[in-house]
């Protein structure tokens, strides 16, 4: 980015910063007892130094992300006189991490929320802050640059709690198969209509490829899009309540058929022997970045994801096979960030969230790392991550909004553009816009998760033999709360029905 251009923003994010300003000419920064710095730019220099916290999951942690962090803070130094403690969790382990780091009472900045960690439980549980007026005065630009569908979904009681890392918005579930054995075994994706279809391309790589995984992912549920030309999920909740599309009543169903047969199709494959025997505990993502998987299920087929992927599968072409169409509940909270109730300096990590999505260099290199260490440039918004890298996080939707991305080598030119036509145009949930209000049934949903855990991965790789585990499980459900749970749920659901003149 051009100096002048640097010094531009960081002047008019000082002015943010201090128009913002409710006590005299105190600034929020200054009021912690920290003297302005000196050494920052012109831009920064009236603001007193922070250091921010920031957590978020990443599949893989990272080899050089204390390098990348140093180049990180360079440039939030010089444009917000703030250094971040970049704080990656393992995937698998960032709800439990999280759940610690917030009873413990922690001081820190900002966390990821979305679908492992929902924002409106948060909420209820007094962890994260609304940012209705710090995105007035410290983040107008991303406040704008969001479309209000996705501000309505991040909405609690009327007021917004997270930042959406823009992205697709919509799902359409299907495999990604590796090209190599679908050019070898002559496979016909266009005969591929429905999840069962599969199984005889399993099979063969069962027969004939002894150091490769036939499927090498767990199932995903119905509220993911199995069942989506038959149901509407209702959003915000444990993904197990719907309604059937052609109901004009809307009658709420609680764990229907069409919902459990992705168990126990995950048993079947299991049994047969095209799911890896200790899916349940193994890290797949190490096979998988080997290129021993070879069909892994996909809940966004979005644009340009076959050159996203093609790293995380052993650097192998893939082919993608959407088996549904695109669908939509406006906007479901799935990635974003919050700031934590505890935050000592929530002004300016608004500023840096704000920054994180308008400056397309910090972006990247959260992303991407560092130009020549860790990927190089194919041309001016194309890169290729080196192949002895050790920083490749591929998962740019963490951080913020991706139409700042760079475009991987082989992404289609205008896969952000075709993104936001799917976003404009996706069939879309007509009760997606239902808000639970967790408080009355709090104990019983922690309660419910708790067994859920137990159960869940066992579930969804089919290293649990369904028809087996089920009826134990529902009746610990059962004796957890669940009766209350769902009357709560229903009972929310009508209001929410009447008040939106879907029913009378």
């Amino acid at each position: 980015m051009k100096t002048w251009m640097k010094a531009t923003m960081a002047a008019s994010l000082a002015a943010a910063f201090l128009a913002g300003c409710g006590k005299g000419d105190e600034t929020p920064a200054a009021s912690n007892g920290s003297p302005a710095a000196g050494t920052a730019s012109a831009g920064a220099q009236t603001l007193a130094p922070v250091e921010l916290t920031w957590y978020y999951p990443l599949s893989q942690l990272q080899g050089d992300q204390e390098t990348v962090a140093a180049e990180v803070n360079k440039i939030t130094k010089e444009k917000l006189n703030a250094t971040v403690k970049l704080m990656p969790v393992p995937i698998g382990d960032y709800v439990q991490k999280m759940n610690t780091v917030l009873a413990a009472g922690e001081k820190f900045d900002i966390l990821w929320t979305g679908y492992l960690l929902k924002p409106e439980e948060l909420v209820r549980k007094g962890a994260i802050q609304p940012l209705d007026a710090l995105l007035d005065k410290y983040a107008p630009q991303l406040k704008k640059d969001v479309p209000q569908v996705m501000w309505d979904g991040l909405t609690v009681d009327d007021k917004v709690y997270a930042i959406p890392n823009q992205q697709i918005n919509g799902n359409r579930l299907g495999y990604i198969i590796q090209k190599r054995f679908v050019d070898k075994y002559n496979l016909d994706v266009t005969k591929i209509k429905k999840f069962e279809d599969i199984e005889p391309f399993l099979e063969q790589i069962k027969q004939n490829e002894p150091n490769i995984i036939p499927f090498g992912s767990s199932f995903v549920s119905a509220a993911q899009g199995v069942n989506s030309d038959q149901m509407w999920v209702l959003p915000g909740l444990d993904d197990h309540f719907y309604v059937k599309k052609d109901d004009p009543t809307y009658k709420l169903l609680r764990y229907p058929e069409e919902d459990l047969v992705n168990f126990k199709l995950a048993s079947k494959w299991y049994k047969a022997g095209y799911i890896f025997k200790d899916a349940a505990t193994a890290k797949m993502s190490d096979y998988e970045t080997k290129g021993q998987m070879a069909v892994i299920m996909n809940n966004v087929l979005k644009p340009g994801v076959e050159a996203e992927v093609k790293g995380k599968n052993g650097g192998n072409e893939v082919v993608v096979v959407p088996v549904t169409d695109w669908f939509s509940n406006g906007y479901s909270a799935t990635t974003n960030q919050a700031l934590s109730r505890t935050s000592p300096n929530p002004e300016r990590a608004t500023m840096l969230l704000n920054l994180v999505n308008t400056d397309k260099q910090l972006y990247n290199l959260l992303c991407n790392g560092i130009e020549g260490t860790h990927y190089e440039k194919v041309s001016d918004n194309v890169v290729k991550a080196k192949a002895d890298s050790r920083y490749k996080p591929n998962m740019d939707w963490i951080f913020g909004s991706v139409f700042n991305s760079y475009l991987k080598e082989g992404q289609p030119a205008n896969v952000w553009e075709e993104t936001k036509k799917i976003n404009a145009t996706s069939n879309v949930n007509p009760i997606g816009a239902f808000k639970f209000n967790s408080e009355p049934v709090s104990t019983e949903i922690a309660n419910l998760n708790a067994i859920w855990g137990e159960y869940k991965k066992g579930l969804t790789t089919g290293t649990l033999d369904f028809d087996k585990t089920w009826p134990t499980m529902y009746d610990r459900l059962k004796k957890a709360g669940e009766d209350k749970y769902v009357a709560e749920v229903t009972k929310q659901f009508n209001e929410f029905l009447k008040k939106k003149g879907l029913v009378k």
